[in-house]
């Protein structure tokens, strides 16, 4: 009796085993920080996605929470303004929760202040600029611009034209060893935003085309588009031409790459003296410029052709002029967020530098200007 009574007790035993474990498992509990150590993103964009089977947990992106910088994208317009501010208004409404957005060209910062204001979103998300445009300063003294890096076009628009003026006049020295003449960047902030304004309306009042002078040299300073950074530098030019008594002509293609083609090809047909020019594909230009150069004083500013036959580049160092435009976004958001940024073309030298410096120093990677990030990708980078 004793030993049926244990060969039912373990069979009873055996039972109740087999009905705990053999019914549905119990799911395990999710690791503390999401199971997503790299801090990537699922890739689906939704906060849960259980299938059938069931168990399936879908990590959600924390941005700004898990203190880490987000560079969403970067978005091109090719100088349309229209495209420029719909770039903007689709990434308020695509992220809701973008919390800087950075203008690389001088137009940008005006058209995401513009998307913001009808978005209700001024002063809500962090905007940081580049380039000079009253509307950007404006921001700046009102707080809905947390700071800009300016060039100092009026200066590329003078010393385009006195080195022009010097090389006509056979001063071969004027052009430095490395064929780089420096004009610096530099930040501004509200500290320092008034004495910058008050300081450029000085130099920008006037600026009137000199009358032209029979006899005298005769350049031309080509942009690379339309924009109230080259109405400084025209003013600049003028400026030059006054102060040397050299004839000076200010060309602005709204029309893209094949408007300054035929801009370059008729200044050379008429026989300019020297021309100053911000190619806009130096790649794909290379021949055009070399065409130029083999006819007439060829020099580039502000957007450089290094592979091409000009004689010096005037400008900045646009790669470490956007690494400090990564530092005031770093200051805006000291504790991460995502970002998205906006410029006209990658196709320029100038533009492909600066966007990689400003991702650089925000992702806080080494200082290499040869490094290029593809867009249509997002990239992390950890608070430092």
């Amino acid at each position: 009796m004793k030993a049926a009574l244990s060969i039912s007790s373990i069979v009873y035993s055996l039972a109740a085993v087999c009905f705990i474990g053999c019914g549905k498992p119990t799911e395990p509990a999710p690791p503390a920080d999401g199971g997503n150590d790299s801090g990537q993103s699922s890739g689906s964009g939704n906060d849960s996605n259980s299938s059938a089977g069931g168990g399936l947990l879908t990590v959600t992106d924390k941005g700004a929470d898990s203190g880490e910088y987000v560079i969403l994208d970067t978005l091109t317009d090719q100088f349309d303004r229209a495209k420029a501010k719909a770039n903007a208004e689709d990434t308020l409404s695509k992220h809701a929760d973008i919390d800087a957005m950075v203008g690389l060209f001088a137009y940008n910062p005006p058209l995401i202040l513009e998307a913001l204001k009808q978005g209700d979103k001024l002063g809500k998300v962090k905007v940081i600029a580049f380039d000079e445009a009253d509307a950007t300063l404006q921001g700046i003294k009102d707080g809905t611009v947390h700071g800009t890096v300016v060039q100092n076009p009026y200066m590329y628009g003078y010393k385009s034209i006195e080195v022009l003026a010097a090389l006509k006049a056979g001063k071969k020295d004027v052009i430095p060893e490395g064929k780089f003449i420096d004009i610096p960047a530099q930040q501004i902030r509200k500290n320092n935003v008034d004495a910058f304004w008050a300081d450029l309306k000085a130099k920008t009042a006037g600026g009137a085309k000199p009358a032209k002078v029979e006899g005298k040299p005769s350049f031309a300073f080509v942009s690379n588009g339309v924009a109230s950074f080259w109405t400084i530098a025209g003013v600049g030019v003028n400026k030059a031409g006054a102060d040397l008594g050299v004839n000076t002509e200010v060309l602005m293609p709204a029309e893209g790459i094949s408007d300054q083609k035929r801009m370059l090809e008729d200044l050379v047909t008429k026989g300019i003296d020297g021309i100053a020019v911000s190619p806009i594909d130096p790649t794909n230009q290379t021949e055009l410029l070399n065409q130029a150069a083999a006819k007439t004083l060829l020099i580039t500013h502000d957007s450089d052709a290094p592979d091409a036959n000009r004689l010096v580049y005037i400008g900045m160092s646009n790669y470490d002029a956007g690494r400090m435009c990564g530092k005031l976004v770093k200051e805006a958001l000291p504790n991460g967020g995502k970002i998205m940024i906006f410029i006209g073309r990658l196709e320029q030298d100038n533009a492909k530098l600066r966007r990689q410096g400003v991702i650089d120093e925000i992702l806080g990677r080494d200082h290499n200007p040869k490094r290029y990030d593809k867009p249509d990708q997002v990239l992390r980078g950890k608070v430092q």
